[in-house]
């Protein structure tokens, strides 16, 4: 899959797309704008087909992110599968959060994008040439508002947005949006994409491995093809053979090598490079094939020519197979000149016994010369021969000091030699297995162990024959394989949870899970910066961290304080991993409430270069690697993605001005909008009235029927505000069981017929059937004269404390019935 993505947007998101390109987690996509015309309604995109070519040409992934209208754009081309295709209902939507968009929406309000604004003449005088009241009337229809999404990054748009108002002669206001919601909104698909990636790459990872296996599979079957050739031209057409077969190359073919003097040769071809330098192998001049060296004893014998190879994508695959071909070739060619030297020198000898004695010494050379360690051993573990080679695997200078060890003791676990010897004990055929050893110098390396049990005459065992292999090296990159698998799917999973919005709690608990698992550490934390109070909150810790935490409930996350080791590492956004804790010169002391750490790898979580979380991870059993930092340090990238998603969103509720409970306007609502209109009534000399409602008993209401049943009177009682109040005035739930009402152009001669028509609508309310409790409320007013200066602040604070007094005194008269019930409002 595409190592990097295309996102391309509409122009209208031209400056913004500019700002976040610098973003990190925008480092491996292109975001580019291709020119578009919209009149709020429907849009025309200009070079989708072109951009798309480009994308191939490329080798890109394409993404196009837009409105409604990329449906049209899109609908007569055929999209490859690798262009995804991001839409929303309306374009402005990728800036402002769902709440935001329906609260500007129920306001009957035009929301309008910074770039769109900037080109609206051009607009006006392209879609309606010298008919401007037709598009005065086109917009003026859409709404009867404008709000400016304000991203931040157009200067002096106000301008722009005042002259589009006097133009419409609509209000107009501004929201500012900023870029963090569009930002995270583009973050979420790159973060699919990147996890569409990250499966693509295992799966051809897994597919290449599959390959490379069968193809060593061939190449032993080619082994046991050649070695039993009798003739170098045996040899070298099984060879041959075997490279048409793998390969699938336009042509192979074989070229010996004359004996030259090195200053004699040229360089002028791959082939006289290969001999000049004594190179292994060379690229062909096109690079669709190379030419493989093939040597006895270390001197090149000939040359093999592999051209026109099928997949050229493979071609480091196809070579790594062609050496390790070569490299047989040569053992072949060896094996086969031997063969014949020796039969030569039996010609000679004249005599079988003469034969014998030198098959004789020919076999004890091959004893003392083979690559792989050779040995006899008796049940008991006493070693009978050992070749050096086996003495030198095992790291002891000679086989005499090799034969003084009792071959049990060399292995790391015992559970290890047990089984090996029962299963050779049962039978006569050659077994491999793969232990571990421990060498001389107290290393441990893995080894195969192909052996067979010799018996007498009656089935008793007589010695074990075997060849051991160090394959140490095969097993550390087997291992190293698996880590990278394992750390490919553990970022897969925890991706894919983050694009499923999941909450901050479950993303904590999963990278927890990851770290530890990934770093085989048993103790571990994870933990996010609240944005609010800038303190570290635990968000998830293993078992004995909590059980840490639960004996010491008055040490919170912060317990650590920014000193020592854990403080360095918080204040300098700088990952830490030492395997001696106590020797890290940052180290001043654990305190003494805290479980023993020996080894630790802590990370801070970083966004956009500030520390939103941290992740650490200890006490492994082996020592922590560089690969065990970079595996933490990735998790900890995505837990900054989940931690700045869930501040985000935080700040977007935060931002909203509508109570989603009752879907009247909140705190932050009700001030914004009534500092407004105190400034409107002020120059148009009104008097206004503010009315502060308690809902009376809602704590008994919670307690007797249950905080659903509490919601439900909350609700009950903001559908009676609505009924008695009109439409221009400001309703808001303050909080809790509290309430206010800003009555716009109303005077102390309406205040009373205002209260009055509110008791009835209560009254109306409790007479409905349905609800076991009644409904009832203390009031208090304040008003607002234009001629004074009190603020929203000043008269909510009267309205609060009449309110008050109004409570007190419905609680001295309690036992006194009313017609309404105890505490009613018509008291």
């Amino acid at each position: 899959m595409s190592r990097q993505m295309r996102m391309i947007l509409c122009s209208v998101f031209n400056r913004e797309i500019r700002a976040l390109s610098a973003l990190p987690e925008f480092r491996d996509v292109v975001l580019m704008s291709l020119p578009a015309e919209c009149d709020l309604a429907e849009g025309r995109w200009e070079g989708i087909p072109d951009a798309l070519e480009g994308c191939r040409k490329d080798g890109h992934s394409g993404c196009l992110i837009g409105g409604y209208c990329l449906t049209q754009a899109c609908g007569e081309l055929d999209l490859p599968p690798e262009v995804r295709t991001l839409q929303k209902a309306q374009c402005f939507e990728w800036v402002a959060g769902k709440d935001v968009i329906d609260a500007l929406l129920k306001e009957d309000a035009v929301p309008l994008l910074p770039g769109w604004l900037k080109s609206w003449e051009a607009l006006v005088d392209g879609r309606w040439p010298g008919s401007r009241k037709k598009a005065q009337g086109f917009f003026r229809d859409a709404g009867k508002k404008l709000v400016l999404l304000d991203t931040g990054v157009h200067p002096r748009i106000g301008d722009d947005l005042r002259a589009f108002g006097r133009f419409l002669r609509l209000p107009h206001e501004t929201y500012h949006a900023g870029l963090d919601y569009l930002g995270l909104s583009l973050g979420r698909a790159v973060l699919g994409w990147r996890l569409d990636r990250e499966k693509a790459a295992v799966e051809d990872r897994m597919e290449g491995l599959r390959e490379r296996m069968a193809g060593y599979a061939r190449l032993g079957n080619l082994l046991n093809t050649v070695t039993k050739a009798s003739t170098e031209e045996e040899a070298l057409a099984g060879a041959l053979e075997t490279v048409r077969i793998l390969l699938s190359p336009r042509k192979v073919a074989y070229h010996p090598v004359a004996r030259m003097d090195p200053e004699e040769r040229a360089e002028d071809t791959p082939q006289d490079r290969i001999l000049s330098l004594n190179a292994d192998y060379a690229w062909t001049e096109d690079r669709t094939g190379f030419f493989l060296k093939v040597a006895l004893d270390r001197e090149p014998a000939g040359l093999i020519e592999v051209t026109g190879l099928a997949d050229p994508d493979r071609r480091d695959h196809d070579l790594d197979l062609g050496l390790a071909l070569a490299k047989v070739t040569g053992l072949a060619l060896s094996n086969v000149r031997s063969l014949g030297a020796l039969s030569r020198e039996r010609e000679r000898a004249g005599s079988a016994e003469a034969a014998l004695v030198d098959s004789e010494e020919f076999r004890q050379s091959i004893f003392d010369n083979a690559p792989v360690g050779i040995y006899r051993m008796t049940a008991g573990g006493r070693i009978v021969y050992a070749n050096p080679a086996l003495a030198r695997i095992l790291g002891y200078p000679g086989v005499a000091s090799l034969r003084a060890v009792n071959a049990w003791d060399l292995h790391l676990n015992p559970a290890d030699r047990e089984a090996w010897q029962s299963v050779l004990d049962g039978g006569q055929y050659v077994q491999t297995f793969e232990t571990r050893l421990r060498r001389r110098d107290g290393t441990v390396i893995w080894v195969s162990d192909t052996t067979r049990s010799v018996k007498d005459g009656r089935g008793g065992g007589l010695f074990y024959d075997g060849a051991i292999e160090d394959i140490t090296r095969r097993k550390q990159a087997d291992a190293a394989q698996s880590r990278n698998l394992q750390f490919r799917m553990s970022m897969a999973e925890v991706s894919g949870r983050l694009l499923s919005r999941a909450p901050i709690g479950e993303m904590s608990e999963l990278v927890l899970e990851h770290a530890c698992r990934l770093t085989s550490s048993p103790s571990g934390f994870v933990g996010y910066i609240d944005h609010r109070t800038g303190r570290l909150v635990a968000a998830a810790m293993t078992p004995d961290a909590d059980e840490m935490r639960q004996g010491h409930p008055e040490k919170a996350a912060d317990g650590h304080g920014r000193q020592g080791i854990w403080g360095c590492a918080l204040e300098n956004k700088k990952a830490l991993m030492t395997n001696i804790l106590t020797l890290d010169p940052r180290f001043k002391g654990l305190p003494d409430w805290h479980l023993p750490v020996g080894r630790l790898l802590l990370v801070p979580a970083v966004m956009s270069d500030m520390l939103v979380g941290v992740l650490a991870a200890g006490n492994s059993d082996e020592g922590y690697s560089e690969w065990d930092l970079e595996a933490v340090t990735r998790l900890a990238e995505l837990y900054a993605l989940a931690v700045y998603r869930m501040s985000t969103e935080d700040k977007l509720r935060e931002m909203s001005l509508e109570d989603e409970l009752t879907g009247l306007y909140n705190r932050r609502g009700f001030l914004t909008l009534a500092e407004q209109q105190i400034r409107v009534a002020h120059r148009s000399r009104k008097v206004m009235t503010l009315l502060y409602a308690d809902l009376d008993d809602l704590k008994t209401v919670n307690d007797t029927y249950g905080h659903e049943e509490g919601d439900a009177a909350l609700a009950a009682f903001a559908r009676v505000l609505r009924e008695a109040f009109r439409e221009s005035d400001i309703i808001a739930r303050l909080g809790g069981d509290e309430f206010l009402v800003l009555a716009v152009d109303a005077g102390d001669n309406k205040t009373d017929a205002l209260l009055s028509r509110l008791r009835d609508k209560i009254r109306q309310a409790n007479a409905r059937k349905g609800r076991p409790y009644r409904l009832s409320v203390s009031l208090g007013t304040a008003r607002y004269d234009p001629a004074g200066s009190s603020s929203v602040q000043d008269l909510i604070a009267l309205a609060d404390k009449r309110m008050y007094e109004h409570k007190a005194a419905k609680r001295g008269r309690k036992d006194r019935p009313t017609a309404d019930g105890p505490g009613s409002s018509g008291d």
